[in-house]
């Protein structure tokens, strides 16, 4: 017995020394995206993390200081749409955040501003403002969204990320987290070897994937800019987003409280929020049953949300600069030519209202665009 438990002994310290020094490669040769870089989801790809959710996921103690922020949430038309590169020049005062995560929906962007409410202290947020990008495609049912053959039913993207390196755990009540958030710094180093074979593995078979999944390589900006959506094309993107919705008559009550929770639960930090009707094009939105739902639906709930105190209303619609068919490179992200204008647009309303906000008193313009 005693020579099996040296010989187990042996093993582990054999295991933990390859490790170290895996670990000690990694940290040698790996490319670390910085510390102090705002995060910038448009550009996980570029980045060890590779994903959107995972970026988010790993990158959030970024957001630990006490510093006035401003955090995108939404799907990839709020990535697009407000490109971090481009809105933070024009709010100079105040760090700028872009969290979006293509494909999500409520339910996922509830969970990123969980995750982030995580990592920062009362004080800090209390200095940090959200802009939520909305439209249809956001109300999208968890079972229509998440219940898919690849995943534990009912898993986000920012769930599977969550467990995918043990730092939570999956309980009857959703995921817990095994390890104090001021920690998740020193999490991550400990993973860095898996971070850094995934990321080499994924650079390996660029080609070979691409041949395998049949998409077209991806668009220029020039090439955006220039496209023009076919009467086909339209159709073919009207009959996606009535699949992705789960051919649903009307959006999802459940997505709409979460909504209200996301919201009620901010401001209770004493956060500012802007809630930002977005844009689809007008074949889009006369298409689309479910683009009829959310318009009615957002025309009742505006109000009730612009007057909790702390919380804005912007609407981005009803102007041929910002919805024209001209104006967007497919079904819903805008050209790259027209989201500064977009920017600038939301900067001007962000500058409108007080950049801090207290849950003692707060104060906040509403602009129904």
């Amino acid at each position: 017995m005693r020579n099996v438990v040296i010989k187990l002994a042996r093993l582990a310290l054999s295991l933990l020394l390859l490790y170290g020094a895996l670990l000690a490669l990694a940290w040698l040769l790996v490319q670390r995206d910085p510390s102090t870089r705002r995060i910038d989801t448009a550009r996980a790809a570029e980045t060890l993390y590779i994903t959107e959710p995972k970026y988010v996921f790993m990158a959030r103690p970024r957001l630990q200081s006490a510093a006035p922020k401003v955090l995108l949430l939404g799907a990839s038309n709020t990535m697009a749409g407000f490109k971090q590169r481009e809105l933070q020049p024009l709010l100079p005062e105040v760090e700028v955040h872009n969290l979006a995560v293509g494909g999500a929906n409520l339910t996922e962007v509830r969970q990123v501003a969980e995750l982030v409410r995580e990592v920062q202290t009362p004080q800090a947020r209390r200095e940090t403002s959200y802009v939520v990008g909305l439209w249809y495609g956001l109300f999208a049912s968890d079972a229509a969204r998440w219940n898919t053959v690849d995943r534990h039913a009912g898993d986000t993207d920012m769930d599977i990320e969550r467990y995918r390196y043990g730092f939570y755990r999956r309980t009857p009540d959703g995921a817990r987290p095994l390890l104090p958030a001021r920690y998740l710094s020193t999490a991550e180093t400990l993973v860095l070897p898996y971070l850094a074979l995934d990321r080499l593995a994924r650079d390996l078979t660029v080609s070979l994937r691409a041949q395998l999944s049949g998409k077209a390589p991806k668009l220029t900006d020039e090439q955006r800019n220039a496209r023009v959506i076919s009467v086909d094309e339209q159709q073919k993107y009207l009959d996606f987003w009535r699949g992705y919705m789960g051919s649903e008559p009307r959006l999802s009550d459940q997505q709409v409280e979460q909504l209200r929770a996301l919201v009620d639960t901010l401001v209770a930090d004493g956060s500012r929020v802007m809630l930002v009707d977005m844009p689809i094009p007008s074949w889009h939105a006369q298409g689309a049953a479910l683009a009829a739902d959310y318009r009615e639906r957002m025309r009742q709930l505006a109000p009730t949300f612009s007057a909790i105190p702390g919380v804005t209303w912007l609407s981005m619609t009803g102007r041929d600069e910002d919805n024209g068919d001209d104006q967007f490179s497919d079904e819903v992200h805008p050209k790259p030519r027209v989201s500064p204008r977009w920017a600038a647009r939301l900067a001007d309303a962000l500058r409108a209202i007080p950049i801090n906000l207290s849950a003692t008193n707060p104060t906040a313009r509403n602009d129904h665009g």
